[in-house]
């Protein structure tokens, strides 16, 4: 009897042991269900990021292309506004040779 006795108890334990493993193996799988899940999110955010990221380097690049045309604009404009002022000076000074040359004609003692 005492052969039945060791049995019993070792097949128990054995029983248990196997019931622990199921359920450890059962709390693993959840787990790497969770952490695939959760894989799997990082991986979908991270397209949408990199896809983000490239949308920004496009507009960045859009936008130096804007900076570097208008920088050329304003020194076209610089340039333009020189001249401005320059035939606006020549304006000016012809503008007082012709008053000058009016008064002569107009003045008979500065004729003779």
């Amino acid at each position: 009897m005492s052969g039945k006795k060791d049995k019993a108890p070792v097949e128990e334990p054995a029983s248990e042991t196997v019931s622990e493993l199921e359920q450890l193996l059962g709390v693993m799988e959840e787990k790497v269900t969770r952490l695939l899940s959760a894989v799997r999110s990082a991986a979908g955010e991270n397209a949408r990021l990199l896809a983000a990221l490239e949308e920004t380097a496009a507009e960045r690049d859009r936008l130096k292309a804007e900076l570097t045309d208008s920088r050329e604009g304003a020194v076209h404009v610089a340039e333009l506004n020189e001249k401005l002022s320059r035939l606006a000076g020549e304006r000016e000074e012809v503008r007082a040779r012709i008053e000058r040359l009016v008064k002569s004609l107009e003045d008979p003692a500065a004729i003779g």
